[in-house]
């Protein structure tokens, strides 16, 4: 469940221009000097299950490194990402869990590509990822494939982790897919970024309630 989680703001702030050059320009973009948020619709897709499971909630960011996914359906969840430490809250159940992330790990490499595109690190990303940026005069697509298993030749390699951003011109994301190693899909569709008092209020307040659980 984690897994699927801290990749996904990535995208939250406009686009400039567009190109195989213009990635050093999506960088610039990425950051800001105040908390996101973004509406968003999930449907998953898992190899061994034929039901279709759907969930929808919202997505925080904030700079330097802090990234909260708010589940409030089918039940409520919170995971965050602060710097080098993830966290997850299921009320309902009661369930906390703290851990370091490990970015070695292929099923954590969405969130190596949130952190390179949130500090503006292109030299890291180009280590982790292989990278394709392409658009035409509508919109644009971004695809970060995973280079670990990309190169693995052993017999039982998988295949890389794959993660799709795509939006119109000059805008942020406003659909993202995940595919995973194990062949799992995740397709979120994205609503704009929102900002202001209140979006920051609301951050601080899911913060604060896994910092005090």
């Amino acid at each position: 469940m984690l897994k699927h989680s801290f990749f996904l703001l990535l995208l939250n702030f406009p686009l400039s221009c567009l190109g195989q050059e213009s990635i050093v320009s999506i960088l610039a973009n990425m950051k800001s000097t105040e908390s996101v948020q973004i509406a968003y619709q999930e449907s998953r897709e898992q190899v061994f299950f034929d039901d279709q499971w759907q969930g929808s909630g919202f997505l925080y960011a904030t700079t330097p490194a802090t990234l909260v996914k708010q589940q409030l359906e089918p039940d409520i969840e919170i995971m965050a990402a602060v710097g080098e430490q993830l966290s997850y809250l299921k009320p309902s159940t009661q369930t906390f869990h703290q851990l370091q992330l490990d970015e070695s790990n292929p099923m954590m490499a969405s969130l190596a590509a949130f952190k390179g595109l949130m500090t503006g690190d292109l030299e890291y990303l180009r280590q982790n990822f292989e990278l394709k940026l392409s658009s035409n005069e509508i919109s644009w697509k971004l695809t970060l494939q995973a280079i670990e298993l990309i190169h693995d030749d052993t017999e039982n390699s998988e295949a890389p982790l794959v993660v799709i951003f795509q939006g119109k011109n000059n805008q942020a994301a406003n659909s993202v897919e995940v595919i995973l190693p194990d062949g799992d899909r995740s397709l979120y569709s994205l609503q704009q970024p929102q900002q202001g008092k209140r979006v920051h209020e609301q951050l601080d307040s899911l913060l604060h309630s896994l910092k005090h659980f």
